[in-house]
């Protein structure tokens, strides 16, 4: 039997949480149903409740009442990468209970195959590069196939262009990963620990990928879809339009919230990407004081 620790944090999204532990059990359930006693899964769930108004812990308590779960209280400052350390500092108390850490965004569906198909890309790991690894699921939008979330490689390192990859229908190796199924490997965590405490918010899965590239740790996406979550960032053309009808004041303003700051992106260059600092800072300061040079250069940039 396979030990999983799932990680979720949570902040009053009541209905796609609720939605996401149902599709989580009923993977597990599709998973273990046709294998004997030895070849199951067992999981604990760890759930951070940051500071929930709308009784989302609750209702997640009764709907898996029944399982092994945990739930860390959190006072709606811990943001998404603050809940998922606290869930997986938690769970780390049990961590030679585990084979895996199981990551998953609350606003993510999982599809029936999940398990399945993360574990065939962990034996495909072991396989080819004779190590364990870390496995992004990929997913799609709730309403069509249109890849929303899973890896993307780069294509230019120094101005950070980045692809992002679909399913080929065989593990691939990527860059940069999503967090909104991700598996890392017990020994992955023993070798570089779990997400950097410096983040607030976004980001720490893909510092967490390229953390562990540095160390020679595969990174690998799944062959096949393993999820449905809609793409929930505005694409630049929206954020472009936002950012200029803005003015100064609601522009400092918005670039300083947790869920948007510019602070996160900054401590990710200069943890990875030291030689564009000075670029990035020039480019921050330029979308927060002139908005309209800034995305006219980016345009161009872009187009080059």
């Amino acid at each position: 039997m396979r030990n999983i620790a799932v990680l979720v944090t949570c902040h009053n999204r009541k209905a796609k949480t609720l939605s996401c532990f149902s599709t989580l059990f009923a993977a597990l359930d599709k998973y273990n149903g046709c294998r004997d006693a030895s070849e199951q899964i067992r999981i604990v769930t760890y759930l951070t409740d940051d500071g929930c108004t709308d009784g989302t812990a609750d209702a997640v308590r009764q709907l898996i009442d029944n399982q092994e779960y945990n739930v860390i209280q959190g006072d709606g400052n811990l943001f998404w990468n603050g809940g998922m350390r606290a869930a997986w500092n938690e769970a780390l108390k049990r961590h030679e209970e585990w084979d895996f850490y199981l990551l998953i965004n609350d606003d993510t569906d999982i599809m029936e195959n999940a398990f399945e198909e993360l574990l065939k890309t962990h034996d495909y790991c072991i396989e080819k590069y004779g190590r364990d690894g870390m496995y992004s699921g990929i997913t799609c939008s709730k309403t069509d196939d249109t890849v929303s979330y899973g890896g993307t490689v780069f294509t230019n390192r120094f101005l950070a262009k980045t692809k992002q990859l679909g399913p080929i229908g065989e593990p691939q190796m990527c860059d940069l990963t999503n967090a909104n199924i991700l598996l890392v490997s017990k020994d992955v965590v023993d070798e570089i620990g779990i997400f950097w405490e410096g983040y607030k918010h976004g980001i720490a899965d893909s510092d967490y990928a390229m953390k562990a590239r540095k160390h020679g740790i595969p990174v690998l996406l799944t062959s096949c879809f393993v999820g449905r979550c809609n793409y929930d960032h505005d694409h630049d053309k929206e954020e472009s339009a936002k950012v200029m009808a803005m003015s100064l004041s609601e522009r400092r303003k918005y670039f300083s919230k947790p869920t948007r700051s510019n602070r996160d992106y900054v401590k990710f260059v200069w943890r990875h990407e030291t030689l564009r600092l000075p670029m990035v800072l020039f480019g921050r300061f330029m979308n927060v004081y002139f908005p309209k040079l800034y995305y006219s250069m980016k345009n161009k940039a872009n187009a080059d």
